[in-house]
C-alpha cells in the first residue's frame, strides 16, 4: 500500500511539473506580454482593403508600396497619398461551468453563485468541513465586456514615375502603420496549476494525505500602441513583354504602453472528496513601455494580360527587436513593494508570401483571387536570457474580391477574405489549428479631376472557445473599421 501511495504521489508530481513548464496559451492565459499584436499588420490601400486586401489588380494606388511593389507601375503621374483609419472595437467572454465531480460547489464558485445557496446547519448529527460551502472573498464575476474606438494615421506616401523608352520606373517613398499593436485579454478565473485542463494530461485526484493546492487568481493583460515604417519603394515595367517587378523596404520603429495585472483570488486546497478555499490577498500590477525596432524587405513581380494577370509578393525573413522596462508593484496584505525590470527579446521571423490572380471578365468589372502562406511555426522568440521557444501557428489565407466600375469616375468595391490569429484555443480538438475567422469589406472609389477618394468598411466576428474538463470559455470580438484614402495627382509634372 505504501509503495502505490508513493507512486502515486509521483505521479501527481510530474503532472505539476509538467502543467507549470508548458506553456498555458498564446492568447495569454496568465502569461506574460511580449510580442502580442505584432502579426497584426495594417493594409495600407481603401481601394484593396474594401475588395478584401487584395493587391494583384488594384491599380493606381500608391496605398500598395509595401505590400506589392510592383503594381505601382500604372502610375501615370506624381501622386501624394494619405490615409487614415476609425476602428471600433468590442470584445467580451463569457464562462459557463458545469458540476465537478466529487467537488460540486466549484462549479458555482468560479461563477459567483454560492450567494445563493445558504449556510448548513452546524447542528444537525454528522456534520463535517465537507459539508462547509466555500465562498468567494471579493465580488469578481466570471464574465466580462469590453468597447473601445480609436482614430488611426495609416499612410502619408508619395510615388513618381519615369519613363525610358520601353522602360518605365516608379519610384516611392513613405510612412505607414506597420502593425497596430493593440491587445487586451482578461480571465477573472485563472488557476494555476491548470488543474481543469485536459493537456497534456487530466489531473489525477488528489488524497486527503497529500492535498493538492491552487492558486486562483484574475489576470489582465493591455497593450496600446504601433509600429509604424519609414522607407522605399521601386517598380520597374518591361512595358514591351507586360512585366514588372518591385522591391521596397522599411525601417521599423514603435512603442506601446503595456500594462498586466494579477488579483489573487483565493488559494483553493483539494482532498479526495471537497475543497477549502482560503483568503489570500495579493495584487501584482506591472506597467511600463516596450520599444521595438527592425526591417523588413518585399520582393513583388507580376505579368499582365489582356483578360487578367497574375503576382506574388514575398517578405523576406527579418528580425524585430523589442526593448522593454517594467514597473512592478506588488501589494501583499497592505504592505507594497516596488521593482523595476528591463531587457530585451527578439522575434525572428521568416520567408512571407502572397500570390493572385486578377481576371477581367468584362472592362468594368475586375475580380481578384489572392492566397497567403503565413508559416509562423517557424517563428522564434528568443527572451532576454536567451531561450528560443516557437509560440506562433501557421495558417493560410483566402481572399476574393471585385470591383465593378459603374462610370469612369464612379467604382463600386466589395470582397471577403480569411483571418486568423497566432494562437489555438485551450483544449483544441484538432491541436495546432488556430483560431479563425472571416472579414467582409466593401466601399467605393470616386475620381474627380485629379483627385481620387477611396472608402471601405469592414467588418469581422472573431469567436473561439477556450474547452475544460467542465467548463467552456466563449471569447468573441467584433470590429468595425472605416478606412479612407485620399490621392492626388500633380497635373502639371507628367512624365
Amino acid at each position: 500500500m505504501k509503495k502505490l501511495n508513493m507512486l502515486i504521489n509521483l505521479r501527481c508530481l510530474l503532472l505539476i511539473l509538467i502543467l507549470f513548464a508548458q506553456p498555458l496559451s498564446a492568447q495569454g492565459y496568465g502569461g506574460p506580454l511580449t510580442f502580442e499584436g505584432l502579426d497584426h499588420y495594417s493594409l495600407h490601400s481603401a481601394g484593396g482593403r474594401a475588395m478584401a486586401g487584395i493587391t494583384i489588380g488594384v491599380k493606381q494606388d500608391p496605398g500598395l508600396m509595401f505590400q506589392n511593389a510592383a503594381m505601382l507601375h500604372s502610375i501615370q503621374g506624381i501622386q501624394v497619398s494619405l490615409g487614415g483609419l476609425y476602428l471600433a472595437k468590442n470584445s467580451e467572454q463569457e464562462q459557463q461551468y458545469a458540476p465537478v465531480r466529487y467537488y460540486p460547489n466549484l462549479s458555482l464558485l468560479f461563477e459567483g453563485l454560492t450567494a445563493r445557496i445558504p449556510d448548513p446547519d452546524t447542528t444537525l448529527f454528522g456534520f463535517t468541513a465537507q459539508d462547509t460551502v466555500q465562498r468567494p472573498f471579493d465580488n469578481i464575476k466570471p464574465n466580462w465586456s469590453r468597447s473601445n474606438n480609436d482614430n488611426i494615421p495609416l499612410q502619408a506616401l508619395i510615388a513618381v514615375p519615369v519613363s525610358f523608352n520601353n522602360f518605365k520606373l516608379v519610384a516611392g517613398i513613405g510612412a505607414v502603420e506597420y502593425a497596430n499593436l493593440n491587445h487586451f485579454y482578461q480571465n477573472n478565473n485563472v488557476l494555476s496549476p491548470s488543474i481543469l485542463s485536459q493537456r497534456p494530461l487530466p489531473t489525477f485526484r488528489p488524497t486527503d494525505d497529500n492535498p493538492l493546492e491552487v492558486e486562483w487568481t484574475q489576470t489582465i493583460c493591455s497593450r496600446e500602441g504601433s509600429i509604424h515604417g519609414y522607407g522605399f519603394a521601386l517598380a520597374g515595367s518591361l512595358q514591351k513583354y507586360n512585366l514588372s517587378f518591385g522591391f521596397s523596404g522599411m525601417l521599423l520603429n514603435g512603442s506601446s504602453d503595456d500594462y498586466e495585472q494579477q488579483v489573487a483570488r483565493g488559494r483553493l486546497t483539494f482532498y479526495s472528496n471537497a475543497f477549502r478555499a482560503d483568503s489570500v490577498y495579493r495584487i501584482t500590477t506591472r506597467t511600463g513601455t516596450s520599444d521595438f525596432s527592425g526591417r523588413e524587405f518585399t520582393l513583388s513581380s507580376m505579368l499582365e494580360g489582356r483578360y487578367g494577370s497574375i503576382g506574388f509578393s514575398v517578405k523576406l525573413p527579418t528580425t524585430i527587436t523589442r526593448k522593454y522596462i517594467t514597473q512592478v508593484k506588488t501589494d501583499t496584505m497592505g504592505t507594497p513593494s516596488q521593482s523595476t525590470k528591463q531587457g530585451e527579446d527578439k522575434l525572428q521571423l521568416p520567408w512571407r508570401g502572397t500570390i493572385g490572380l486578377s481576371l477581367k471578365p468584362r472592362e468594368n468589372l475586375t475580380v481578384g483571387i489572392e492566397y497567403e502562406f503565413r508559416p509562423y511555426e517557424s517563428v522564434k522568440y528568443v527572451d532576454s536570457q536567451g531561450l528560443e521557444t516557437s509560440p506562433w501557428l501557421s495558417s493560410s489565407l483566402f481572399r476574393i474580391g471585385a470591383e465593378f466600375m459603374i462610370t469612369p469616375w464612379l467604382a463600386l468595391r466589395g470582397g471577403m477574405r480569411g483571418e486568423t490569429e497566432v494562437f489555438q484555443p485551450e483544449g483544441n480538438p484538432i491541436a495546432g489549428e488556430p483560431v479563425t475567422y472571416t472579414a467582409y469589406s466593401a466601399g467605393f472609389g470616386i475620381v474627380i479631376s485629379d483627385l481620387r477618394l477611396n472608402v471601405a468598411y469592414e467588418n469581422s466576428l472573431m469567436n473561439y472557445q477556450d474547452i475544460w474538463s467542465s467548463a467552456i470559455s466563449k471569447s468573441s470580438e467584433r470590429q468595425h473599421a472605416i478606412v479612407t484614402q485620399l490621392t492626388y495627382e500633380i497635373p502639371w509634372i507628367r512624365p
